[in-house]
């Protein structure tokens, strides 16, 4: 499904992050149309049909994977709820969704049984890592209005002496520098991904808007994602998941660099659960989180 916008509107993005539908590994529970997991459902539900969105944009944990023998049951029922509005759907996968015995591809495959699945477009496999980008096409002329990179973060560091997660690996940034020198246009992109890069630790805390509530679980191995993204200088602001206690949104060379709030229930947080709304300009954007209601 292909993404549309109309001249001087916004597109209108809803990030939803950190679902964690199924059982968690250390408290249990009782599966995902039950207790806790509906809990976080009906409160998805209940935002949007309040809101009206031009892509519902998944960024990670989607579910706890380990120990998981059925996690395509616990994604059906959320994609039973998104299939119920006539948006566009993008994911990009977390750590947390294949710890199990069920690796990435067998989770993509799946995102077929949704209905609006957004088109995905300059796709790039890094093993079962998969890259891409959306374009948001002008209603009238059709031309690219922005680009949206999506990464696959991957799981952990092959070097657990040296940090815990894995960082971007070289032939994701060859992708993005390629893919950015192949449109001639200049546009305003931005960038999705699970894990924050290192760069979060370096916003200014005073300067920052919404919460600071633990420290960035960036990798301790820096791969050269944010020196390209400044040498390319077409994205102009990152978003991320992956830290349940931050939802801030704070620069750093110039770059935006935003949290989604976390949505499920089924996590640690003192956070009040929700998702994150941009509305994406020509030349800008603005963010805005939506808290679900007590």
């Amino acid at each position: 499904m292909k993404l549309y916008v109309e001249n001087g509107h916004p597109f209108k993005i809803c990030q939803l992050t950190d679902i964690h539908l199924g059982n968690h590994p250390l408290e249990g529970d009782g599966g995902p149309l039950n207790g806790i997991n509906e809990r976080t459902l009906n409160r998805l539900k209940s935002v949007l049909e309040k809101n009206e969105f031009d892509l519902f944009m998944i960024t990670g944990d989607l579910i706890w994977g380990k120990d998981n023998e059925e996690p395509r049951k616990d994604l059906k029922s959320l994609y039973n709820l998104l299939n119920e509005f006539d948006t566009p759907v993008a994911i990009t996968y977390g750590n947390h969704d294949t710890e199990g015995p069920f690796g990435r591809d067998y989770l993509r495959d799946f995102e077929n049984e949704l209905t609006h699945l957004a088109t995905k477009t300059n796709v790039f496999m890094s093993g079962e890592k998969e890259n891409y980008t959306l374009e948001v096409l002008d209603q009238a002329t059709n031309e690219v209005v922005n680009k949206l990179f999506v990464w696959d973060s991957g799981l952990y560091s092959r070097w657990s002496e040296v940090s815990q997660y894995a960082a971007i690996d070289l032939d994701q940034i060859n992708w993005y520098v390629d893919v950015s020198k192949s449109y001639a246009a200049e546009t305003f992109d931005i960038g999705f991904m699970h894990i924050p890069i290192p760069e979060y630790k370096m916003v200014d805390r005073e300067k920052i808007t919404g919460s600071f509530g633990e420290p960035v679980c960036s990798p301790d191995l820096n791969s050269g994602l944010f020196h390209e993204i400044l040498n390319q200088n077409n994205i102009k602001a990152m978003i991320s998941g992956h830290d349940h206690f931050n939802n801030f949104s704070g620069s750093y060379a110039g770059i935006q660099l935003n949290y989604g709030n976390v949505t499920g229930y089924n996590c640690k947080s003192d956070l009040i659960r929700g998702v994150t709304q941009y509305d994406l300009y020509s030349d800008g954007m603005q963010r805005k989180n939506l808290l679900f209601e007590a």
